[in-house]
């Protein structure tokens, strides 16, 4: 699926993003590569998956950037990895 850039974007950077289980699932894809405009933050990244993938919509989300858990507020730099993934629990 196509997911198009912001349009206020001229020069974008690149991110890799990585889903794991349900959300793999849902998009199809273990790893994906999107440019996204300079002062993205995690949030607007999940948002605009989201958008791409509606069912997305209706899982709880949880997110890591490089390895390392984030807040949405975080903003993205070129080539970081953000890791997409559901609640998960141990036991």
């Amino acid at each position: 699926m196509f997911i198009p850039a912001a349009t206020y974007s001229t020069c974008g950077m690149k991110v890799a993003i990585r889903f794991f289980a349900r959300c793999r699932e849902i998009v199809g894809e273990h790893r994906k590569e999107l440019d996204v405009p300079p002062g993205t933050r995690l949030q607007d990244l999940i948002a605009r998956l989201k958008e791409a993938y509606p069912e997305l919509k209706h899982e709880q989300l949880r997110a890591a950037v490089n390895h390392c858990s984030a807040d949405p507020t975080a903003q993205l730099h070129e080539q970081d990895e953000v890791a997409i993934f559901p609640p998960v629990s141990g036991g």
